[in-house]
C-alpha cells in the first residue's frame, strides 16, 4: 500500500533516523531525509513528498513552523507528528495546523506504521477521486450539451466544455454561479420564459424541465430545454443537481416545417388543384361530420349536385383552357353566396357538390336553389369571350333522402339527371319514386 508514495523524513537525531530507516525503507519508493525543519522545507519544496514524518524540537527551524510553512504550500499534504513532547499547547498547535496524527516517542513500529496506511487510504481514495474526477470530465467534455454539477447554493463545482463556453468569462470564478454561467443573471431563474428547474427540483425532490427562451446577439431567438435532477447521499438527502440544457431551436425549425409541409400536403390532397374547392374526399368527409351531427341534435340538411348545361360544347368550340377558366369562375360565383357552414366542393369534370348544413325547410332550399341559377344569368367573360352559361340541380336532404354520404349523393344525383331530362337550367327535389 505505501510502496508507490514518497516518504520527508525530518529528524535531528541520526540513531532515530537510522533505526527509522531500517525499519521503513522497504515499505517506501524513496525516504527523504532532512535534519531540521529548514532543511526540510527545502526538501518538500524541491521533491515534493507525498507525506511527511516530523519531529519537534530541531535546531533552525522547529517542526511546527515547518509545517506552518508547508500548509501554506500543499493545504492538504498528510503530516504525521514523531515528538517525545506531548503537552496541551503543542497538541493544540498541531490540531490548528491539521496534522493527520500525534505518534509519540518513544516510537512503536506498529502504531506508526499504522499511522502511515491510514494516510495511505486516504491518499488512494484522493487518486481514485482525482481518476474518476478526470475520467468523468473527459467524458461530458465529448457531450455538445451544457452540462453543470450544481451545488445547494448554485454553485457549480463541475461543467463541461460546452458550459464553459456559455458561461464566457464568468467561469473563471471560483465555484460561479450556474444562473451567471447559462443566464448571465444576478439571481436563480423565477419567472417568465426562464423558470428555474432547479427550484423545482429542491421543492420536489423530483426531475424537471423547463423551457427557456433566449436571444443572443444577433437577435436571434433560442429554445432552451433546461433539465435538473437530484443527486442523493446514501441516506437520500439532496446533496447537488444535474443541470444539462438543450438547444431544440433547429429541431422547432424543423418540425414548423414539416408541419407546414403536412399541411400543405394535406391541402393539396383534400383540394381542387384547378379551382382550389374541397374536392370529393374532404366533401365526403364534411358530409359525414353533417350526418353524426345531425343525428345526434336533430334537424335537416341538403346536398345541391350542380352540372353545368353543355359543357362540352364549351370545351369543344372554344378549348379546354377556356374551359378551365370557366369552372373558376362557376366556382368564385358559388362561392360568393355559400355561408360560413356551407361547403361548395368540385366533383370532377363540370360538377360542383354544395352543402347546406343549417337548413331548416324544404323552402329554405329552394331559395338557395333560385339564388344559384340566377348566378348564371351574367355572362362569364373569358378572354375576350363572353360565355352564357348554365347548370341544372338535384337535390337530396338527410334523413328523408339518404342517411350515408354515399345514398345522399346519388339520390341528388338522380335528382339532377331529372332536371337535365326535364330541359336543364331548373332543380329537382329528389323523388324516391326517381331512385335507380
Amino acid at each position: 500500500m505505501l510502496k508507490k508514495f514518497t516518504l520527508l523524513y525530518v529528524e535531528d537525531n541520526e540513531a532515530t533516523i537510522d533505526a527509522f530507516i531500517g525499519a521503513f525503507q522497504e515499505y517506501f519508493k524513496t525516504i527523504f531525509v532532512a535534519r531540521n525543519g529548514e532543511e526540510g522545507l527545502a526538501l518538500f519544496e524541491t521533491s515534493r513528498p507525498d507525506i511527511v514524518l516530523t519531529d519537534l524540537q530541531m535546531p533552525k527551524m522547529g517542526g511546527l513552523e515547518m509545517i506552518a510553512r508547508m500548509r501554506e504550500i500543499s493545504p492538504n499534504l498528510p503530516i504525521i507528528i514523531n515528538s517525545a513532547f506531548s503537552d496541551t499547547h503543542l497538541l493544540l498547535k498541531s490540531i490548528t495546523l491539521h496534522v493527520d496524527d500525534y505518534i509519540l516517542k518513544p516510537t512503536d513500529p506498529h502504531l506508526l506504521l499504522q499511522a502511515f496506511e491510514k494516510v495511505a487510504r486516504v491518499l488512494n481514495l484522493e487518486k481514485s477521486l482525482v481518476r474518476s474526477h478526470t475520467m468523468m470530465q473527459t467524458i461530458i467534455d465529448e457531450i455538445p450539451d451544457p452540462i453543470m454539477y450544481i451545488e445547494l447554493d448554485f454553485s457549480v463545482s463541475m461543467m463541461n466544455k460546452a458550459a464553459k463556453k456559455l458561461g464566457g468569462e464568468d467561469v473563471n470564478a471560483l465555484l460561479p454561479k450556474c444562473y451567471k454561467i447559462s443566464d448571465n443573471t444576478s439571481g436563480a431563474c423565477a419567472e417568465g420564459s426562464h423558470l428555474c428547474p432547479i427550484e423545482h427540483v429542491s421543492k420536489t425532490k423530483k426531475p424537471s424541465t423547463q423551457r427557456h427562451v433566449h436571444t443572443d446577439k444577433k437577435g436571434k431567438k433560442h429554445h432552451i430545454d433546461v433539465a435538473a435532477r437530484p443527486i442523493f447521499d446514501a441516506d437520500g438527502i439532496v446533496i447537488a443537481y444535474l443541470e444539462i440544457r438543450h438547444d431544440i431551436s433547429n429541431y422547432l425549425d424543423i418540425q414548423n416545417k414539416l408541419l407546414h409541409k403536412t399541411k400543405k400536403l394535406t391541402h393539396i390532397s383534400m383540394h381542387d388543384s384547378l379551382t382550389h374547392l374541397p374536392n370529393r374526399r374532404l366533401l365526403a368527409d364534411r358530409i359525414d361530420h353533417a350526418i353524426e351531427r345531425k343525428t345526434r341534435s336533430g334537424g335537416e340538411f341538403a346536398i345541391f349536385f350542380i352540372d353545368l348545361d353543355h359543357f362540352k360544347e364549351v370545351n369543344d368550340t372554344l378549348g379546354h383552357l377556356i374551359g378551365d377558366q370557366l369552372l373558376i369562375q362557376v366556382a368564385k360565383r358559388i362561392r360568393t353566396m355559400t355561408r360560413k357552414g356551407d361547403t361548395i366542393a368540385r366533383n370532377g369534370g363540370d360538377e360542383f357538390v354544395l352543402l347546406i348544413d343549417d337548413g331548416v325547410s324544404k323552402s329554405h332550399f329552394t331559395t338557395v336553389a333560385e339564388k344559384i341559377l340566377k348566378l348564371f344569368e351574367t355572362p362569364f367573360l373569358i378572354q375576350g369571350n363572353e360565355i352564357l352559361s348554365a347548370c341544372s340541380i338535384g337535390i337530396s336532404i338527410f334523413p328523408q333522402d339518404g342517411q350515408t354520404v354515399e345514398s345522399l349523393l346519388h339520390h341528388a344525383d338522380v335528382a339532377m339527371y331529372t332536371s337535365k331530362e326535364a330541359g336543364r337550367q331548373q332543380f329537382t327535389f329528389f323523388l324516391p319514386t326517381a331512385a335507380v
